[in-house]
């Protein structure tokens, strides 16, 4: 027979294990089942997979940023030294804001889940959730800056208002239109439209109202507006009838901008279509949590390319003046090069070695107007239409240069 000391510590013992079975589930889980999770839209993915999404959202938004940061810098620096600022400078300049405001919400969004959700890296609260809905909600602005970007684009094509006029009447009224994704992100807040554990709107119709509306409309205004200025640029490229046409000048200045139009829109295209091509196939196409394989493509660029339109719009911004300085200093190296259209205000002109058989001087021949902000030349609604006779000679020698 056991001593009473020994039957007490087996029986506490025992008591104690029946507690632990009673408490703690037999397999714990380490993270919540993601279809648990609003905000994952039914996909699966695995702990790891979900890290490596995150990662990848977190290194494209410091691209992001850093591009966005480097424009900012950029169109700030030479406003203080040339003291003017076109309204492309302007327009790109509250769509680089509102790009880094959009980048910072995908690289925090993964901190900002309530920790209660179990999610990976989660480790937030109902405050930071609600935070994470307001930002998400402002980030949409740099979208709707990619449209007012295709409307002053297509008015400075199509010359129906005048740079000054453009100014004066249409900016300010471009740029109020923004306001709409403040209001409505400080309304969410007031209104509790954002949900406690999704951190984004629980209502679709709100959804639709202050999100899916104006997305669309952003889409449809980059398609038609591109498609129209792609017309009116081609048209006006070609020679007149009535042997009026514009000069060899003003052809590159117009090819040369409608490339950086059409460098903006498939950046725009690129960055936004994975995820609203995601969106379209959970809404209208039936696609459920099975079809999680199916779209691990789709999700893994979305991850890549929705928070990179900062970086991008960078080289796109930058992409006139490294041309100028590349041509100006053909010897030195791309570093040095894009040093100086980064830094440098005083922007140099194109032009065109004597060593070509076609002239006789003895120093390069300027073939741009001056100018002190090169978007002024490049983004100019008032291109005169007609050649004249003394500028036949210029003209020529223009003709020169684009036939090489």
């Amino acid at each position: 027979m056991k001593p009473h000391r020994i039957l007490r510590e087996e029986l506490f013992f025992q008591d104690f294990e029946q507690t632990l079975d009673d408490v703690l589930p037999t397999n714990p889980p380490t993270t919540m089942d993601v279809d648990e999770d609003p905000t994952m839209t039914g996909d699966q993915p695995s702990y790891e997979e979900q890290q490596a999404f995150h990662i990848i959202h977190i290194c494209s938004a410091f691209l992001s940023v850093t591009g966005s940061s480097m424009v900012i810098f950029k169109i700030m620096r030479d406003r203080a030294q040339n003291g003017s600022m076109t309204p492309y400078d302007r327009i790109i300049l509250g769509l680089s804001n509102f790009d880094i405001v959009s980048s910072i919400t995908w690289a925090i969004w993964p901190f900002f889940r309530p920790i209660e959700t179990e999610l990976v890296w989660a480790i937030g609260n109902l405050a930071t959730c609600q935070a994470y809905g307001f930002l998400a909600q402002l980030s949409f602005s740099a979208w709707w800056y990619n449209s007012i970007l295709s409307y002053y684009f297509l008015l400075t094509v199509l010359s129906q208002v005048h740079q000054k006029n453009f100014v004066q009447k249409c900016e300010v009224w471009l740029h109020l239109s923004v306001l709409f994704f403040p209001v409505t992100a400080i309304t969410g807040l007031i209104r509790g439209w954002y949900g406690e554990t999704s951190c984004w709107y629980t209502d679709p119709n709100i959804t639709w109202v202050v999100v899916a509306i104006p997305a669309f409309f952003t889409y449809l205004s980059l398609i038609i507006n591109y498609s129209v200025i792609y017309a009116v640029v081609r048209r006006s490229l070609r020679p007149s009838e009535h042997g009026a046409s514009l000069t060899s000048k003003q052809k590159r200045l117009k090819r040369e901008a409608a490339t950086l139009m059409i460098l903006y829109v498939t950046c725009f295209f690129v960055t936004a279509s994975p995820s609203i091509v995601k969106e379209l196939l959970y809404t209208y196409f039936g696609y459920t949590p099975d079809d999680a394989d199916t779209l691990h493509t789709l999700k893994i660029f979305e991850a890549i390319f929705l928070p990179l339109q900062g970086f991008f719009n960078f080289f796109i911004y930058i992409k006139p003046k490294y041309t100028r300085f590349r041509a100006a200093n053909p010897e030195k190296q791309m570093y040095f090069v894009l040093k100086q259209a980064l830094l440098n205000p005083i922007v140099p002109r194109l032009a065109i070695s004597s060593d070509h058989p076609a002239f006789n001087t003895a120093s390069n021949v300027v073939v741009e107007e001056d100018f002190t902000n090169l978007n002024q030349a490049l983004f100019n609604s008032n291109f005169p239409q007609h050649i004249s006779d003394r500028d036949s000679e210029e003209d020529a020698k223009e003709d020169v240069i684009e036939q090489e």
